[in-house]
């Protein structure tokens, strides 16, 4: 009777492992690899303007890298934080992205309150390309030959001028407010919800002036706008009458990024897989053309070297807006 009862034991106990082992082996055979469904990249700006153009474009090789449909919607507002609201919320699966700019993740938040931290709340994925020279344009028609001839009828008439951007916090906001700060200047922001509805309020003499996204050239080149000042770092051969922000003497130079994120917590292999498809689309010559059409400099950032750069950048943004006037306290707290 021992020896049957050990027998049984044995037995139940050999049984028991076998089953333990199926419970770890059939969850791990059941687990479908990343990615498995469509991926939704939602834009955070109109359509229409160099983020939307550009994520666009990159989309297709990203896809076929993938293996699986990358779907592109736009749902500007806010600077940009109104799409960031919506994916900092999402479930951290991969499959809910957001195309914004940096300054939607820093200038943004610091000078007004957002839903979310804007460090703490997302993955970075990566960095795709730049918007070096956005600029102050007015209509060709308008009184002003110069930037010294806008500005001192600015100074002359306070609240007189509007101007229209892509938002509050976009980087063309940002130069304004530089500017606005350093020489005492009372005008009034229209903000739009993106860089392309921005120009048309100005092309229908809606506003007096617009700072603009950089796909402004061709409107330049038409006859239909006038060029007063870039906010890049050296002037464009395209237009060497047009001087800089920085040699006019101001604290701005324009480093606006364009970037695709996620929620926080995205599995490391699911941001790795993100990561090489969107550059292996940011290779491809439809992108690399639409960036060239676009009046955009091509770059790349990985996930930890532009999670690197929206930190460095939030600590010189924020010292920026302090020494200048813009804020007193950063509106929302990065973690």
């Amino acid at each position: 009777m021992k020896a049957y009862g050990m027998a049984n034991t044995n037995r139940l106990f050999t049984i028991l492992c076998g089953a333990f082992v199926l419970a770890l082996i059939v969850p791990l055979q059941g687990q479908a690899e990343f990615p498995e469904r469509t991926i939704t990249i939602t834009v955070g700006m109109e359509a229409g303007g160099p983020t939307d153009i550009a994520t666009r474009a990159m989309a297709p090789g990203a896809q076929a890298a993938l293996g699986k449909s990358i779907v592109v919607d736009n749902k500007g507002g806010g600077g940009g934080t109104v799409a960031l609201g919506v994916v900092t919320t999402a479930k951290p699966d991969g499959y809910t992205l957001v195309a914004c700019q940096n300054v939607s993740i820093v200038d943004t938040p610091l000078m007004q309150k957002v839903p979310f931290k804007p460090l703490a709340s997302i993955t970075p994925i990566c960095a795709f390309a730049a918007s070096d020279n956005s600029a102050l344009l007015v209509k060709s028609d308008a009184p002003w030959k110069t930037y010294k001839e806008f500005i001192d009828y600015v100074k002359a008439n306070p609240g007189k001028i509007k101007y229209s951007s892509a938002g509050i916090g976009s980087g063309m906001h940002v130069a304004m407010e530089v500017m606005a700060h350093r020489d005492s200047l009372k005008w009034v922001h229209v903000p739009y919800k993106g860089t392309a509805p921005a120009r048309t309020a100005l092309l229908g003499g809606h506003v007096d002036a617009c700072s603009s996204g950089v796909d402004w050239p061709p409107f330049v080149q038409s006859g239909q706008l006038r060029v007063l000042a870039v906010h890049g770092a050296q002037r464009m051969r395209m237009f060497p009458d047009a001087p800089t922000l920085k040699e006019l003497g101001y604290a701005f130079v324009s480093e606006t990024v364009h970037s695709v994120v996620g929620p926080a917590g995205l599995p490391p292999d699911v941001v790795k897989k993100l990561d090489a498809a969107l550059k292996k689309g940011a290779e491809a010559p439809e992108f690399k053309a639409a960036v060239e059409k676009l009046y955009l400099s091509p770059v790349w950032m990985g996930s930890q070297e532009y999670d690197k750069h929206l930190k460095d950048k939030w600590v010189r943004t924020e010292k920026l807006f302090k020494e200048t006037g813009i804020i007193k306290e950063a509106a929302t707290q990065p973690q």
